[in-house]
């Protein structure tokens, strides 16, 4: 239970809000310590959502409303419309929602909403630069738009914020935002019982700190440099999997035409039975699996590479940020991953469960065209983490088979290969005897060792970036003087 007291002049304040937890938020020590920080004395008046005249600067620190230093109408949330989908990429744009905006890849995953039946686009789409706020049930996560969502359109779960570069950089925008300090005060606008939601007026009084042109530079320039980080990471990776197509299944990206263009596509055929498991579910056999098979020749069990781990369901005694951090699924796929939650240091068996940095995994669980079967490798950030249960960790037999494991399994055909020997219909499950049966193309050791070095590249560019971003926010702070808490 958390108390406070407030006065009649913040009841007042636009909004008139009378719940709680508006007043009782982290939010209210944010927005009383730019006021103290900024010289000023009581809120700024509701704004119409016009521009205004640029705010002149006055003594050392300065605060400006967020709608003062945005383009006209540059932060707005598009209106809600009838979502049409198509399967093929030339016939839509792949459609990001509030959920996958700050995966390493937005676009993993994503349908494509149709040109033809979606009279919205302009409105939707996303431009670089523009700093993207999840607006309905998680509030206030920040991204910064890149080449990494190209061609992307955006959902209207998400607020859009468009500097303008006369008044403020991006990056420096995006900075703040995304800062605890910033996130504080947007979650503080928040309303709704049971899902929260955002509206963009809301924030247009946001206060945003200036600095000197050259603090604000530099803070920029580091976004800028992580943000290019993240760009170099993705395109690496594209590029590792088109040389595995080539050199090890003597296939060009171009060559791969799927009739089952997702996990739920109708199928029919005919197939031998296993004997070995007594499958009867089409899933196993015809469709979506069969069309990635149909590309493999001489294969070997994914158990022939790697030593699977999964460890048992366990009790988790959660604590505070004293405790081990502990991250789930939802964090790990994540550009900068970073722990929501902590278990006690005392936890029995506490070994069991965290994981070196370096190691790949799967999320073992969940719903077949979500980040089931889809893999990922711990930051060196997160070295000796607590990792849920639902992440199964694949341990190579030979360190150097990392590369080609990740590479493989990150494939269109890898993962539906993967995919085939899960069970369940609703929530699919992975297993540790599913995944070592699973199979692997064969190749010379030399061929599959020579992608770790480049596996590692991809992930020097993702730390490479985090180290930026933190840099960045580091000289935030630090010229607010504001202590995190």
């Amino acid at each position: 239970m958390k108390i406070t007291t407030t006065t009649a002049l913040e009841i007042d304040s636009p909004g008139h809000r009378l719940d709680a937890s508006y007043h009782a938020s982290n939010g209210v020590q944010g927005l009383r310590f730019l006021e103290k920080w900024g010289g000023k004395t009581k809120h700024l008046k509701k704004a119409p959502n016009v521009l205004q005249e640029k705010q002149a600067p006055y003594g050392t620190n300065r605060v400006e409303r967020l709608a003062d230093v945005c383009l006209p109408d540059g932060i707005y949330i598009p209106s809600r419309f009838k979502r049409i989908f198509v399967e093929d990429e030339k016939h839509g744009s792949p459609y990001i929602t509030g959920g996958s905006i700050l995966e390493a890849n937005p676009l993993r995953g994503a349908k494509f909403l149709s040109y033809r039946f979606t009279s919205s686009m302009k409105e939707l789409a996303l431009s670089k630069s523009m700093t993207l706020v999840t607006c309905s049930g998680t509030i206030g996560r920040a991204a910064y738009v890149n080449a990494n969502f190209k061609n992307g359109v955006g959902s209207p779960d998400l607020l859009r914020i468009v500097a303008d570069p006369e008044k403020i950089l991006p990056g420096y925008l995006f900075a703040f935002l995304n800062s605890k300090l910033g996130y504080s005060l947007i979650e503080q606008k928040t309303y709704g019982a049971v899902v929260q939601h955002i509206e963009a007026h809301h924030v247009y009084n946001l206060y945003i700190p200036r600095f000197s042109r050259a603090i604000e530079k530099e803070i920029h320039d580091l976004i800028e440099e992580s943000s290019r980080n993240r760009e170099k990471a993705n395109q690496e990776l594209e590029r590792v999997q088109r040389r595995f197509l080539r050199e090890v299944l003597g296939l060009e990206a171009q060559d791969l035409d799927w009739e089952c263009g997702n996990e739920h596509a109708f199928a029919t055929g005919t197939a031998v039975l296993s004997m070995k498991h007594y499958r009867l579910d089409g899933f196993h056999y015809v469709g979506y699996v069969a069309e990635a098979e149909a590309y493999l020749q001489d294969t070997m069990p994914l158990g022939e590479l790697i030593a699977p781990y999964q460890p048992p369901i366990f009790k988790r005694p959660y604590t505070d940020e004293r405790g081990k951090p502990m991250l789930s699924g939802m964090d790990l796929y994540n550009a900068y991953p970073k722990a929501r939650l902590y278990v006690s240091k005392q936890m029995p068996n506490i070994e069991s469960y965290t994981v070196k940095a370096g190691t790949v995994l799967v999320q073992r669980v969940g719903q077949r065209y979500g980040l089931f079967g889809r893999p990922t490798i711990l930051q060196k950030h997160l070295d000796d983490v607590v990792v849920t249960e639902h992440l199964i960790r694949l341990y190579p037999h030979n360190p150097k088979d990392r590369g080609f494991i990740y590479v493989w399994l990150s494939t269109e055909i890898g993962r539906r290969l993967l995919l085939k020997n899960s069970f369940g219909t609703s929530m699919g499950v992975l297993s540790e005897d599913s995944i070592s049966e699973s199979l692997a193309p064969k190749c010379s050791a030399e061929l599959r060792h020579s992608f770790e070095p480049e596996v590692q590249s991809i992930c020097d560019y993702r730390e490479r970036a985090n180290e930026l971003e933190d840099k960045a926010q580091a000289i935030l702070l630090n010229a607010l003087g504001w202590e995190e808490s």
